[in-house]
């Protein structure tokens, strides 16, 4: 027969896996670029250079894939960046990899605000916009 004690630490457990593991598990949010500003070494501010590809308005966050797939325009749908880490950092997401010799961070807070940063030498895009869990989506 299980202690006092034991019990008290399954039911501990539980409850901190079904506050924490369902708040993040699996979880995926789609997101909507709302501006996006690039600022060069030489203090240079304006629209980031993509050349000749349209500006991605879309993009899905996936936290158990750590990806970040473009879902709009549709000329850049499909293309993925793979985020080598996640964290939860006081309720807030933080994804963070490298692609291509950049750096690239995303942060979703826990009011829907996303920011996202691409870095690379000499050149810092800033993005904002909205993030909505996609499970909220299927309502």
């Amino acid at each position: 027969m299980p202690t006092k004690a034991t019990m008290m630490m399954v039911v501990m457990l539980a409850a901190m896996a079904s506050v924490c593991g369902d708040a993040w598990a699996g979880q995926a949010w789609l997101c909507s670029v709302g501006s996006a500003v690039a600022v060069d070494e030489d203090g240079t501010v304006g629209p980031p250079d993509l050349g000749d590809r349209e500006r991605p308005t879309f993009f899905r966050l996936d936290a158990d894939k750590k990806e970040l797939t473009l879902l709009a325009p549709e000329s850049r749908r499909g293309e993925v960046t793979k985020l080598d880490t996640v964290h939860d950092v006081n309720g807030q997401r933080v994804f963070s990899g490298v692609e291509h010799g950049r750096v690239v961070s995303v942060i979703v807070s826990t009011d829907g605000r996303m920011t996202l940063s691409i870095i690379s030498d000499g050149v810092v895009w800033s993005v904002f916009g909205h993030a909505l869990p996609e499970e909220r989506t299927k309502d």
